[in-house]
């Protein structure tokens, strides 16, 4: 009898074994994901992820999806713009959802006429039909981008509406944020060497004049000829050791020498802007974003998501065709058509930002996207 139960328990496990194994296996390879049980095609997936791509490959070279990734995961940035991709069709699919709940639509007219305002910035349904034909994108394509962007919209807009915040939320989004929302305005004098830096310190110490001393010796063009003024800025625009100098000074005050990767500054600071009143629209603006966001991440988190793709495997994507200096100028003047639909930027562009030098000395900014904030959705693996 004990023998028998063995045999019936070992059956029972094996079966269920095996049924694990076959629900493994069943993944639809036509599938990238699903999103409270709606479907995205993979079709869907590989052809946002090639446009991305040869826009990324564009801008940044033909070799850029074998680069590296900036995150210390050793991941490529191909895999990073996979990743991006499938993270940015499981966002929309919900904001698209949340829409039809919402009974938000979009007519064919409304797309329509957007089209048509398209086709006249470029200069003509032909010059779009040919811009369509050169991104390997058809009308319909077109028309469905265009479509998602509307819908996508019309629901943030009312969205926003709904979290407007009262004078008490924003004045203290404000004071919980000071660093964020204070600028200053500041001049510098950027020379390669030490000593001369020094030399240029020690004059100013004995009267002399900043702006013509810029004008004269700073190797910084950009701002040099107006007198070394960088203009407003807030904190973290700069390079970390000339923002961390000039937020620990004082009106008027002149720094000594600060070392950074592009020279020597001697930094005047002109004035520090901490009045609320002056920016109470830009932290009105930053708390409806964050309001939204922390929605969205609600949202996510709710959602029943299931990836099926495997954003590791490689898939293949052509170098765009260079272009001659004609077709170049023309297209310069142009938004790309995609992104013209979406008013969208590539995902890897963000994530391969690095300390560029600038004229003014600025550093870059990395900007959080709306598809960064998927990474708390509920994944249900298959």
């Amino acid at each position: 009898m004990k023998i028998k139960n063995k045999f019936v328990k070992i059956a029972v496990l094996s079966t269920a074994f095996a049924l694990a194994l076959t629900g493994c296996s069943s993944k639809d390879p036509n599938l990238a994901a699903t999103v409270n049980g709606k479907e995205i095609a993979k079709e869907e997936y590989v052809q946002e992820y090639k446009l991305a791509a040869e826009q990324a490959m564009a801008q940044y070279g033909d070799d850029f999806l074998t680069q590296e990734g900036l995150d210390g995961s050793g991941k490529k940035m191909g895999e990073v713009l996979r990743e991006n991709t499938l993270k940015g069709l499981i966002q929309m699919e919900i904001l698209k959802q949340e829409a039809a709940k919402e009974k938000i639509e979009v007519t064919d007219e409304e797309v329509d006429q957007n089209i048509s305002q398209m086709a006249e910035m470029y200069g003509g349904k032909e010059a779009l039909d040919a811009a369509l034909e050169e991104q390997n994108l058809t009308m319909d394509t077109l028309k469905e981008y265009t479509q998602r962007n509307l819908l996508m919209q019309k629901y943030t807009e009312k969205k926003m509406k709904d979290l407007e915040p009262t004078d008490e939320e924003i004045q203290k989004h404000y004071d919980q944020n000071k660093d964020k929302f204070n600028t200053v305005e500041a001049s510098h004098i950027l020379v390669e060497k030490k000593e001369e830096a020094e030399a240029i310190k020690k004059q100013l110490d004995e009267g002399g004049d900043f702006a013509a001393i810029a004008k004269e010796k700073s190797k910084d063009p950009g701002s040099a000829e107006k007198g070394g003024s960088l203009g407003t800025f807030s904190k973290g625009q700069m390079v970390k050791e000339f923002d961390e100098k000039v937020f620990s000074m004082k009106p008027g005050e002149i720094s000594d020498p600060v070392k950074t990767q592009y020279g020597y500054h001697i930094i005047k600071l002109d004035k520090i802007n901490d009045d609320f009143k002056s920016v109470k629209d830009a932290v009105k603006s930053d708390l409806v974003q964050t309001k939204f966001q922390n929605y969205m991440q609600d949202l996510e988190k709710k959602a029943k998501v299931k990836r099926i793709v495997d954003t590791s495997e490689e898939i293949s994507v052509e170098a765009p065709k260079k272009a001659n200096a004609d077709t170049k100028a023309d297209g310069d003047k142009k938004a790309d058509t995609k992104n013209t639909a979406e008013n969208k930027q590539t995902d890897a562009a963000d994530t391969k930002k690095s300390d560029t030098k600038t004229t003014d000395a600025k550093a870059e900014q990395s900007d959080k996207k709306a598809a960064d904030t998927t990474a708390d959705a509920k994944d249900e693996q298959e």
